[in-house]
């Protein structure tokens, strides 16, 4: 939820976060942060060496020697630090407070008051933990920011498609010509599945006498070429069993096993010449539906033209199909155009116009608020103060 109320109390702790923040400094906060980092890290080392050394009586000297070689790197990382500090507050980047505080733990750690360097430590994990707590109110506003556009971004975008919408204009003789072709083709699917059902279901022996009928001569193909549609015929008529199976009836002997046809054809030898050897013929007639046996399509004359000749009731469909074919396309376009339009339409019902403008306006709102400037805070110039010298007198270099 982005109500105003969390917006400004969200604004509210970060101004008072950026007041804090403009004490410790912009252009030292970089330094102050890495810096008290890496020494917290030093003492940290130097702790767990020392606590190391207690415990230890008659360790293995390769022990002793690690301790000491880590003693010696957290030395060296001492000196580094301190070169660090004095570099930092030659070029500005460190205010003479930081860097005198720097250097008193500095001290503090040399003279091995471990207790003492950490309590001073506790100024530095608090601008740690201030610049931590302002980082996170600050992604916390440009996450809202992020959040509150996005919203903005739908909004806009639906109000924009009402206004398209409101634009657009549809065909409506168009939409139902295509529409009335649908019904067409659909009409003439149900005659095309009668048809092939009632192919399928006649008897092979009087099925193959079709061989003349145009469709069924490219399965029959084969058969006419080299004459083994007669074959087949006399086989037929020699075991009217199976001349009285369709195809589908046919189809289920080619598992069966031998002594079981032989109950109705002893010649097994003939039947698997015959029945096997056409196999592929009986199993595309039975499946003629599934296969682009006149199928229906509206581009195709000589499908059409059998439909209209041969078939009882298909005549006067093919005749509304050829005329709206010179404008098929106009009137598919025109219907493709009404659904994507109604489709949209029906997802953008469920809004009222008004409320989303009143939403809108309130995202704006929120969004001036979140990104308001913040009232002025006075801002304090921390005095330059003799750096150097006081890092003589604490260490005498």
């Amino acid at each position: 939820m982005n109500s105003a109320d969390e917006i400004s109390e969200l604004k509210k702790g970060l101004s008072i976060l950026k007041h804090k923040m403009e004490k410790i400094g912009e252009s030292q906060r970089p330094a102050v942060i890495r810096l008290s980092n890496q020494l917290k890290e030093i003492i940290e080392g130097i702790e767990s060496v020392q606590e190391n050394e207690k415990n230890i009586t008659n360790t293995a000297m390769s022990i002793r020697m690690r301790l000491a070689k880590k003693a010696m790197l957290l030395g060296k990382g001492l000196r580094h630090f301190e070169m660090d500090v004095q570099s930092e507050f030659e070029k500005d980047l460190l205010s003479e407070d930081s860097g005198d505080r720097f250097m008193s733990i500095l001290k503090l750690i040399r003279e091995n008051k471990m207790q003492l360097a950490k309590e001073g430590m506790a100024y530095f994990e608090e601008i740690v933990a201030i610049n931590t707590e302002y980082e996170t109110a600050e992604e916390e506003i440009r996450k809202k920011d992020r959040v509150l556009r996005k919203e903005q971004f739908r909004i806009q975008k639906a109000l924009e498609e009402m206004a398209q919408l409101e634009k657009e204009k549809i065909d409506i003789e168009k939409v139902r010509r295509h529409e009335e072709l649908l019904k067409s083709l659909e009409k003439l699917g149900a005659l095309r599945a009668q048809y092939i059902q009632s192919l399928v279901s006649k008897p092979v022996a009087e099925l193959l006498g079709e061989t003349e009928f145009p469709p069924l001569r490219e399965y029959y193909g084969e058969l006419l070429e080299n004459g083994g549609i007669n074959q087949l015929r006399q086989f037929l008529s020699d075991y009217p069993d199976f001349g009285k199976c369709n195809a589908i009836q046919i189809r289920e002997f080619f598992d069966c096993s031998e002594k079981k046809v032989s109950h109705i054809c002893p010649e097994t030898s003939r039947f698997k010449k015959i029945i096997l050897g056409n196999r592929g013929l009986f199993e595309a007639i039975g499946s003629l539906e599934q296969t682009s046996f006149l199928a229906v399509d509206d581009n195709n004359e000589e499908s059409l033209d059998f439909y209209a000749k041969n078939i009882n009731g298909a005549q006067e469909i093919v005749e509304n199909i050829r005329q709206m074919k010179t404008e098929k396309d106009s009137y598919r376009e025109e219907y493709e155009k009404s659904r994507v339009l109604d489709k949209r339409r029906e997802e953008l019902g469920k809004y009222s116009k008004s409320d989303l403008e009143n939403e809108l306006k309130e995202l704006g709102s929120l969004l001036e608020l979140l990104h308001s400037e913040s009232a002025p805070e006075e801002k304090k110039e921390e005095k330059r103060g003799l750096f150097n010298e006081i890092r003589v007198l604490l260490f005498g270099k």
